[in-house]
């Protein structure tokens, strides 16, 4: 039997009869072998026109069952418990409302299940409970009675429906509206039919999103694993649940403001119908500007500190992290936050951390601090920095975050590891892969060992990693799902070269119409220039070319001094590697490929960042010259071996280690699923052969 937890951002602390309940309905007692059962504590959350909220305490679905809200009402007083029963009924009601907008869940326009509200009050005579709208139960007998009544069977197709819709995945199909007309050209449909395949991330990114858990987190994964919606969902959730509470989510790279306020938007707007209150949620720049808010700005003006401008320090080794220390210095800043949530936290100096530690509520190992980690995408630092570094010691010699010291009893993990990539394809993926850390030319960084590249998503095929070996990693399908179905005329990948920068837009702008006639909306459109110094230059001349064929271009570095949206319906956009991160198109133009330097980590890394922006195809355009052939031979070696990695392992001592940086008892548990994952889909195994296996003697 199949019965998956979810620990849901919404559960109240204390409950020993939900906690008792829960036992009881995951140790396999209750629901037949076969069944396939969702148990969500906490979850789900409404909002009422009147914004109240209104959550279940306990549900339950499955694929025979329906979905069933409990209400725990644990008073005598008969009012009190009318009271709950109202609230479990309201949620009910929202959750078939939500459900009913889907046509593949419905039958002569009602659902084809039916989404039952039951209040359970152990405490209340039962006899004195009537409403014909609201099912009752008085023991936990009766309670699990109406659990394990039977309903309409679902398709699979129609379980992840429903599944996507109580978790929030179908908020997320809101952002890009794409035409259904059966005349869209292949290419567009071949990029409409991905996205649907992108939005609807998997149960186990959904389940970060949604699990509650008491105290520090940290998400990391690969660019494109999703880290950023998550810690979107986390800010829309928490304030559904306590709206009055003040939340921050803060990110590095400017540009990426507007997808983040876009993203808890359409979160918030699926379960509570309405926009957030952002004077309780603050989408914040990390340092900020005279004129832009920002986290270290913020807390200045709050505290009466002067406020020092990137101007005023541009002269220091470690500008930001100098003017965060210099205000933990001069007294640390007044609490503040209820939540942060941290997107690109490898970017962010140790200080900004610290900062951020003395901006948060709570007690040092109640504070809910959630930072997300870019793996391999740091331009700046390979060292997956630790919780005690980047936090710091308290004065009593203690660090002041410690993933292990904080885990709440019961809970797996508070680091959680996501290794399937979403938004690249596979051969893009393992290309940008090959080409960062220069296997196939000049090596310049290099995983640890095989657990690592296995961290990340891979399958080690062969190989022991000494120095010297020759070692074999291959991606798996299962870690990069999202297969575009580009015609055969269009190629996913395609690198070529120019005469001159006159030449290589003239390519570009070909490329870029084709797209556009294809259906390719000019917003879908991302051009980055890897030559920093001729960036102007290109997007000049690349806005002259499009400005004839009719489409307008969104140049985000012609302002470097605010924070323009990094996307504008009907404009290309145009942008440097740095203004990038963080962000994603449907066609990734690349220009001065020529000007990268293949012999350094930053060099590779800014190539390997720009790679990974796009979800669909990839064009590389650069001048002819040294740099740009030996660029083009890696390519083609890549996409020769791809979906495998073969490399020679290099002497450690001479290049940047990228470190795995898992404690021993989380690195057991990543392995240990990514084992299970591998075996089910070797064998063709499914989760219910899977937990027989492991319940045999």
């Amino acid at each position: 039997m199949a019965i998956n937890f979810i620990p849901t951002i919404g559960q109240k602390d204390g409950s020993a009869v939900l906690t008792d309940l829960t036992k009881v309905l995951r140790d396999g007692s209750v629901y037949p072998q076969e069944a396939d059962i969702i148990i969500y504590t906490g979850w789900p959350q409404v909002k009422d026109y009147d914004g109240r909220t209104h959550s279940s305490d306990l549900t339950a679905f499955g694929t025979d069952y329906g979905i069933k809200l409990v209400k725990i009402s644990l008073s005598s007083n008969f009012s009190e418990v009318r009271r709950d029963a109202q609230s479990i009924l309201q949620a009910a009601a929202t959750t078939d409302a939500l459900l009913s907008k889907s046509l593949k869940l419905k039958r002569r326009r009602k659902l084809i299940f039916d989404v039952v509200p039951i209040i359970y009050a152990p405490n209340l005579d039962g006899g004195h409970f009537k409403d014909e709208e609201v099912e009752f139960a008085s023991n936990e007998a009766e309670l699990i009675r109406l659990l394990k009544r039977t309903d309409e069977s679902l398709t699979t197709e129609q379980r992840d429906e429903v599944q996507a819709i109580i978790e929030g995945a179908k908020a997320l199909g809101q952002i890009t509206e794409v035409d259904d007309d059966e005349t869209l050209q292949p290419i567009a449909r071949a990029y409409r039919n991905l996205e649907a395949i992108i939005y609807n991330f998997d149960a186990s990114q959904r389940s970060v999103a949604l699990t509650a858990i008491k105290g520090p987190q940290r998400i990391r994964g690969l660019a494109g694993t999703g880290k950023t919606v998550i810690l979107a969902m986390k800010a829309a959730l928490a304030h559904i649940e306590n709206p009055n509470a003040k939340i921050l989510i803060t990110y590095y790279t400017r540009s990426l403001r507007d997808i983040i306020e876009r993203l808890i938007t359409r979160f918030h707007r699926h379960f509570a119908e309405v926009d957030p209150n952002w004077e309780n949620v603050h989408v914040r720049h990390g340092w900020g500007r005279a004129n832009v808010p920002g986290v270290y700005r913020d807390a200045c003006i709050r505290d009466g500190i002067a406020f020092k401008s990137f101007g005023d320090v541009k002269h220091m080794r470690d500008p930001f992290g100098t003017v965060c220390s210099e205000l933990i210095k001069n007294g640390p800043p007044s609490a503040y936050y209820d939540v942060i949530l941290v997107d690109e936290g490898q970017d962010f100096p140790d200080s900004f951390y610290q900062m951020c530690f003395f901006l948060a509520k709570g007690t040092r190992d109640e504070k809910q601090i959630i930072w997300a980690y870019d793996e391999l995408q740091n331009i700046f630092d390979v060292k997956v920095r630790e919780p005690e570094q980047l936090f710091g010691k308290d004065d009593d010699g203690v660090p002041r975050i410690s993933l292990t010291r904080s885990l709440p009893l019961g809970t797996d993990t508070n680091d959680f590891v996501l290794q399937r990539a979403y938004r690249n394809q596979r051969d893009i993926l393992v290309l940008a892969h090959s080409i960062g850390f220069g296997v196939y030319g000049q090596p310049v960084q290099m995983l640890e060992n095989a657990k690592h590249w296995e961290d990340v998503g891979y399958d080690v095929v062969s190989g022991d990693f000494t120095t010297g070996s020759l070692n074999i990693v291959e991606r798996p399908m299962v870690n990069s799902p999202s297969a575009l179905a580009t015609p055969k005329d269009v190629r996913l990948i395609d690198i070529r070269g120019a005469t001159d920068m006159s030449n290589e837009v003239e390519l570009a702008s070909r490329e870029i119409r084709q797209f556009i006639e294809g259906g390719i909306q000019p917003h879908e459109i991302l051009v980055i220039s890897l030559d920093d110094k001729s960036a102007r230059g290109y997007f000049s001349a690349l806005s002259t070319s499009m400005l004839e064929f009719g489409v307008p271009c969104n140049n985000i570095i012609n302002d470097p001094y605010s924070e323009p949206p990094f996307r504008i319906d009907g404009k290309i956009t145009l942008s440097t590697v740095f203004r990038a991160k963080g962000n994603e198109a449907a066609v990734v133009i690349i220009l001065g490929a020529d000007a990268a330097v293949l012999q350094t980590r930053t060099g590779r890394n800014k190539i390997f960042v720009a790679f990974t922006r796009t979800k669909g195809w990839l064009r590389v355009f650069g001048v002819e010259n040294r740099t740009f052939t030996a660029l083009c031979s890696e390519v083609r070696i890549a996409l020769s071996k791809s979906p495998r990695i073969e490399f020679n392992m290099p002497d450690m001592t001479n290049l940047s280690t990228i470190q795995r940086g898992l404690e021993d008892k989380h690195a057991r548990i990543v392995e240990a699923k990514r084992r299970v994952e591998r075996m089910k889909s070797e064998l063709g195994l499914t989760d219910d052969e899977i937990a027989d296996l492991l319940e045999e003697d």
